[in-house]
């Protein structure tokens, strides 16, 4: 036992330096390592957090872009309801208004209401300033108030069409033709008759959106103005013929089925099948 204790203690005097040094490791050792652990367990808390931070804030936009979206296609969603209630109320509208133009309504009164005689008088000649300057202006510029009478609200898509004959003639000029101003004898038509044909028009139209109508589809030159005391449209001259051409009483009148209307074309509301005609008159109407 001795021995053995000798020996032992021989070996660590012998090997004192090398277990001094392996008790210095191990102490190290000891210290390093939980150190070490430490620190790796640390960082991969760190990585699995950053992750983690990661995965939320994915989450969170794609939280926030489906949001948008659902957001964007509530609006888009609104526009079109908003769009259509708009295009609604505008067909709605359109179908509301007459389709027909409307009357002259700063035309002037035909010369019928000047005359104060019966139905063949009222020569659009008397109560108006002297125009026979000649003017090649088309129709009337302003619109009538006459007219204008809008159709039913319940009328359809395609307004309904009435159909009238429409004649312009100035026979009475053939016989004054050495009354006609110098240079208007070539606008006078042999046959008398400027214009004449079935036409059609929209319910509620004057006899003058009739006559405006034609003349402009037919390309023939009409000039007219508003007489404010009648609150109507006055004819000047039609195909460059005007009131006074053909002496101091001369004129447009017109008819409605053979009957001269005492006051202005642009109030005279036409109906279905009506015989329109514009009339020159060299004497007031007596020579109608």
């Amino acid at each position: 036992m001795e021995k053995n204790g000798s020996k032992l203690k021989d070996f660590m005097i012998k090997h004192r330096t090398a277990l001094i040094s392996l008790v210095l490791c191990v102490a190290v050792a000891l210290v390093f390592i939980p150190t070490l652990y430490r620190s790796q367990v640390d960082e991969l808390s760190q990585d699995v957090a950053g992750l983690t931070d990661q995965d939320e804030i994915q989450a969170q936009e794609e939280e926030t872009s489906e949001a948008e979206t659902q957001e964007d296609a509530s609006q888009e969603t609104e526009e079109a309801e908003e769009s259509q209630e708009a295009a609604e109320e505008t067909g709605s509208a359109e179908t509301a208004v007459s389709g027909h133009p409307t009357g002259s309504g700063s035309q002037g009164q035909t010369s019928s209401s000047n005359s104060g005689s019966s139905g063949s008088s009222g020569s659009g000649s008397s109560g108006s300033t002297s125009s026979s300057s000649g003017s090649s202006g088309s129709s009337g510029s302003s619109g009538s108030s006459g007219s204008g009478q809008g159709s039913d609200t319940s009328t359809p898509q395609e307004p309904e069409q009435y159909t009238c004959y429409l004649e312009v003639e100035c026979h009475t000029i053939l016989n004054n033709m050495d009354s006609l101003k110098e240079g208007k004898a070539h606008l006078v038509p042999s046959s008398g008759v400027i214009y004449s044909a079935n036409v059609k028009f929209t319910p509620g139209q004057s006899s003058y959106d009739v006559l405006r109508a034609a003349m402009q589809a037919a390309g023939i030159q009409m000039d007219a103005e508003y007489n404010s005391l009648y609150d109507s449209a006055y004819i000047k001259g039609i195909n460059n013929l005007y009131e006074f051409d053909c002496g101091p009483y001369s004129g447009w009148m017109y008819s409605v089925n053979g009957i001269y209307p005492n006051y202005g074309t642009s109030v005279y509301t036409l109906a279905d099948g009506d015989r329109l005609i514009f009339s020159y008159t060299c004497d007031l109407g007596r020579d109608l």
